[in-house]
């Protein structure tokens, strides 16, 4: 009995060592800016191929009531899918009519 569970640990050991160790991923652009008028861009880009980018602006500045004023963001992603190795790519508007994406797969 204690062969058979010294086999399986190292057999577990093994099988551990032998799977592929994790990219090690890095921030290859990292920008952010915030106006006063209240619109924003932000970039971000990492050393595996992953993005984000998006900007943002009020719809209507002149709005005299804070909780009228729409702000819209537009922006898009792109990540690697584990599973299948395809590049998803998604662009996306959010305002008054919510989250709205378009999703492509390459």
């Amino acid at each position: 009995m204690k062969l058979l569970v010294a086999f399986a640990i190292v057999a577990f050991v093994g099988y551990v060592s032998a799977a592929p160790k994790p990219q090690e991923v890095t921030i290859v652009q990292n920008e952010s800016v915030i106006n006063e008028d209240g619109s924003f861009r932000t970039v971000l880009e990492l050393s595996d191929g992953t993005s984000i980018s998006q900007s943002g602006k009020i719809k209507n500045p002149t709005e005299p009531d804070p909780e009228k004023k729409i702000q819209v963001i537009e922006g898009s992603y792109k990540f690697t899918d584990a599973k299948t190795g395809e590049v998803v790519n998604v662009k996306y508007v959010a305002d008054e009519n919510g989250y709205q994406p378009v999703l492509s797969r390459k």
